[in-house]
C-alpha cells in the first residue's frame, strides 16, 4: 500500500499568487507553467493544469472573475484535480477508455448550455485565457469514472419490489405537504481528517451564492452529487422526504435562500430553494381510465322508473370485476349503452359522479348515478391520483439505485486516495 502523502498548505494560494496563476502574469507564462503542483502516484499536476482550471471553474460557475474570487476556489481545484488523476489511473488500470466521440458529445451539452455551438463555445473559452484541453481533460475523467462505476459497482446494487411500494407510499402520503424546489451542492469526506477542509471549501461556495453566482452553475463546477449535471436539481420535495440533518434548513429555508453549509454522514450539503408552493396534488387531480354502463332514463321519468335502471344496475354490479368483465355484461344487457374513455381527471366530470367514483379503486364499480337522461355505474380501469406528481416504478427503482451507486463510488474514491501517494508541492 502506498503512503497517502495530502498536504495543502496555505503556501498554495502565496505561490500561485507569485507566479500569476490567478492573475495570468507574462511571468507565470515564462517560467511557471510547467512548475509541479502536485504528484499523484506517478502522474504530475502542472500549475498550468491548475490555472486553466482556476480559470474554467471561474468561467463555468459565474463567479466574478477578480483574483480575489480566483484565490478562494483554488484549493478546491487543485482537490478535483488530485481526484480526476486518481479516477484516469483506475479507468486505465482496468482498461476503460474514453472516446474522442464520448468526449464531443460532451463538449456539445455544455455548448448548448450556453445556447451556442462547440466552435462558438470553445472560440469563448480560449478568449476567457483557457487552454479548451482543460475542457476535454475534465469531460474525459468524468466519462471514464461513469464506465468504471457502471462495470464495477452496478451489480452490487440490488433494489427490492418492496422498496419501491414503500417509496411510492411515502410519496403519496406527502403529495398535499408544502413543497419546495431545492437544489443542492454535496462535496464528499475523501478521506481521515479532512472535515475541516471540506467544510472551509462549502463555505467559500455558500459566500459566492450569496454575492449572487448562480448556484445551478456552483453545482455544476464544484458538486460531486450525481446531481451536479443538472445544476444541482433535487426537484420537488417536502420535509417527509429529506434526512434529519437537513430539515432545519429545509424549513428556514425561503425562495431565494442559500444554507449554511450541514454535517451529513459522508460529507457536507448545501441547500438553495429556487421555488415553494403550498401542497401537491389533491384528490381532483386523479387521472381515471374508466367504462361506463348506462340505462335511458328521460328527464321527467317518474321516480320509480329511475329506481327500477338502478335496480337493474344493481344486480349487476357484483359480476362486474374488471373493465373487461363489464364490457362483456353491457353487451348482454338489453337497451344499455356503454362506452369507455382513458385519461379522464376527476375533477372534470360532475360533482354526482366525482362524489361516486372519489374513493374507488382500479377493478371497483360506482353505485348507480343519476344523470338528466340515464341512470349509469362507472367501472375504473386504471387510476393514477398524482398524475405526474409521482413517479413511474422505474422511475423510482432508477433513483434508489442511482444513489446507492453514488455512495459506493464515494467509498471506492475514498479507497483510492487512501492508498495512494499525493503530493502536494506548491
Amino acid at each position: 500500500m502506498q503512503v497517502f502523502a495530502l498536504r495543502i498548505r496555505a503556501a498554495v494560494i502565496a505561490l500561485c499568487l507569485g507566479f500569476g496563476v490567478l492573475a495570468g502574469q507574462p511571468a507565470f507564462a515564462q517560467q511557471g507553467v510547467m512548475r509541479i503542483a502536485a504528484i499523484v502516484n506517478d502522474d504530475l499536476i502542472s500549475v498550468y493544469d491548475l490555472q486553466n482550471r482556476v480559470r474554467w471553474v471561474v468561467l463555468s460557475s459565474g463567479i466574478r472573475p477578480d483574483q480575489s474570487n480566483q484565490r478562494r476556489v483554488v484549493q478546491q481545484v487543485l482537490r478535483d484535480l488530485v481526484a480526476e488523476r486518481l479516477r484516469l489511473q483506475e479507468a486505465e488500470r482496468l482498461s476503460i477508455r474514453v472516446t474522442d466521440r464520448e468526449i464531443d458529445r460532451q463538449i456539445q451539452v455544455l455548448a448548448d448550455r450556453q445556447n451556442t455551438d462547440v466552435g462558438g463555445f470553445l472560440e469563448r473559452v480560449s478568449q476567457r485565457g483557457i487552454d479548451p484541453a482543460t475542457v476535454r481533460a475534465q469531460a474525459r475523467a468524468n466519462i471514464a469514472w461513469n464506465k468504471l462505476a457502471t462495470r464495477q459497482l452496478r451489480r452490487q446494487v440490488n433494489v427490492g419490489e418492496d422498496e419501491i411500494d414503500l417509496e411510492l407510499e411515502k410519496l403519496r402520503s406527502a403529495l398535499n405537504l408544502p413543497q419546495k424546489r431545492l437544489q443542492e451542492v454535496f462535496l464528499s469526506f475523501d478521506s481521515e481528517g479532512n472535515e475541516a477542509e471540506t467544510f472551509q471549501a462549502a463555505e467559500r461556495i455558500v459566500q459566492q451564492a450569496r454575492e449572487g453566482s448562480d448556484f445551478s452553475s456552483l453545482a455544476r463546477a464544484f458538486s460531486q452529487s450525481r446531481t451536479a449535471q443538472e445544476g444541482g436539481d433535487l426537484g420537488w420535495l417536502t420535509e417527509a422526504q429529506l434526512g434529519p440533518e437537513l430539515l432545519d434548513a429545509f424549513r428556514s429555508l425561503r425562495p431565494g435562500d442559500t444554507s449554511d453549509p450541514i454535517r451529513t454522514p459522508s460529507g457536507i450539503a448545501i441547500l438553495h430553494v429556487s421555488g415553494q408552493r403550498a401542497g401537491g396534488v389533491s384528490v381532483q387531480d386523479a387521472q381515471l381510465d374508466l367504462y361506463q354502463i348506462a340505462l335511458p332514463v328521460q328527464q321527467n321519468a317518474t321516480p320509480a322508473q329511475a329506481a327500477a335502471a338502478a335496480g337493474l344496475l344493481n344486480e349487476i354490479r357484483p359480476a362486474i370485476a374488471s373493465c373487461e368483465t363489464a364490457r362483456e355484461i353491457a353487451g348482454q344487457l338489453q337497451d344499455a349503452t356503454a362506452a369507455g374513455a382513458n385519461g379522464v381527471r376527476l375533477g372534470d366530470m360532475p360533482e354526482n359522479l366525482q362524489s361516486a367514483l372519489a374513493a374507488l379503486q382500479a377493478g371497483e364499480t360506482s353505485e348507480p348515478v343519476r344523470t338528466p337522461r340515464a341512470v349509469l355505474i362507472v367501472t375504473i380501469c386504471a387510476r393514477d391520483d398524482a398524475g405526474a406528481a409521482l413517479p413511474s416504478r422505474a422511475d423510482i427503482l432508477n433513483r434508489i439505485g442511482t444513489e446507492r451507486m453514488e455512495l459506493l463510488a464515494r467509498r471506492y474514491m475514498r479507497d483510492l486516495r487512501r492508498e495512494a501517494f499525493i503530493d502536494i508541492r506548491l
